[in-house]
């Protein structure tokens, strides 16, 4: 019987997972527009709370994120402001913002507002198909970007976050399933822009991926599809640059009897070419009994030397997932040799330029 009930709640957890938001919400709670956003801190491993390592990262902290506002929630992407603030743009096109205090676990200065302006279609339920999944900011122009999928585009936003400027349906996004679009997007040291496809298959192998000479969201950017292959059984939630020479890489996955895990990687900026299949090194597998969800969000702030890593889940609007936020720091791994058994021969893992691979704990 146990097991019986184990499986039904996992295929109700799958279905939340792999069924757009915008089919599985019911009528909800009587609209609350609160403006506040509690934080309370959590430890990646309640079995062993003194536990801090998982891979390449340091664990320094972690908050499950709540709202009495019914449109918190679903966070698809985040950007890092300086002096620990945060904006995180959720899958039915509300922004949330707040200056984190990491020491008194607050979420100060905390707002919840809808975006400006968006792609919907004229009908009632047009705020639920504003479904945002990828986030850009220039911190020199203070302008930012955000990738839509269902009406796959690129919209360009004032540094207010006031107004839209620009706007571009790529014509080569036209036929990416409804819910595998802009599930992540990088700016470029040398200016381009890319833009991943969660699920639109490339034709030479992996996920369609496009590169942009120009600004993205301009009707007139033209763009080249480049394949994007994620580690195996994994889905691309969102990329964040780490360097003039790579890119932090996160993906989820979701079966009904593994349940819900999330790699991070590091990929080489010199691979996401025209027409060539990009890849990347894993560096940190989050499974249980760690604590993990559906980790969509990802950002990078740096202290002097030291780099640190930010993920946040998208709960779906569903009780039975949460809304967290880790905080961890990068650590420099070195080349490590996996040893599979007797008569096996040692595996050198591969190490990246700068960030050598260290395996997962």
């Amino acid at each position: 019987m146990r097991s019986s009930m184990l499986r039904v709640l996992a295929c109700l957890s799958l279905f939340f997972f792999l069924v757009p938001v915008t089919y599985v919400r019911g009528p909800g709670p009587p609209a609350n527009d609160s403006q506040y956003i509690a934080l309370e801190p959590i430890v990646i491993d309640a079995k062993n709370p003194v536990r801090s390592r998982v891979g390449r990262l340091e664990f320094l902290g972690g908050w499950t994120m709540t709202s009495d506002n019914v449109a918190f929630g679903g966070i698809s992407s985040m950007v890092a402001l300086p002096d620990n603030r945060f904006l995180m743009l959720s899958d039915n096109g509300s922004l949330f913002g707040f200056t984190l205090d990491e020491s008194k676990h607050l979420a100060n200065r905390p707002f919840i507002a809808p975006l400006p302006d968006g792609p919907a279609k004229p009908n009632a339920f047009a705020r639920q198909n504003w479904d945002s999944e990828s986030f850009l900011h220039d911190p020199e122009t203070g302008q930012f970007w955000v990738g839509y999928e269902h009406q796959h585009s690129i919209w360009r936003y004032g540094p207010s976050l006031a107004r839209r400027e620009a706007a571009h349906f790529p014509e080569v996004a036209k036929n990416w399933p409804e819910n595998g679009g802009a599930e992540a997007m990088l700016h470029l040291p040398d200016s381009r822009f890319l833009v991943f496809s969660e699920a639109a298959e490339y034709l030479k192998g992996g996920y369609q991926a496009l590169i942009f000479a120009s600004d993205p969201a301009e009707p007139d950017s033209k763009a080249v599809s480049f394949g994007y292959q994620p580690p195996k059984g994994y889905n691309l939630t969102d990329a964040a640059i780490l360097d003039e020479k790579t890119a932090l890489m996160l993906h989820r996955r979701f079966t009904p009897f593994d349940g819900v895990s999330a790699i991070l990687s590091i990929a080489q900026l010199k691979d996401f070419q025209p027409g060539k299949v990009a890849t990347s090194v894993p560096i940190a597998t989050l499974k249980p009994p760690f604590k993990v969800d559906n980790m969509e969000a990802l950002a990078v702030t740096r202290d002097g030397d030291q780099i640190f890593v930010w993920i946040a889940s998208d709960d779906n609007f569903s009780v039975l997932q949460e809304s967290l936020l880790f905080k961890f720091r990068l650590l420099k791994g070195k080349s490590v040799r996996k040893n599979s058994g007797p008569g096996r021969k040692n595996e050198k893992a591969e190490a990246s330029p700068g960030f050598s691979t260290f395996e997962s704990d």
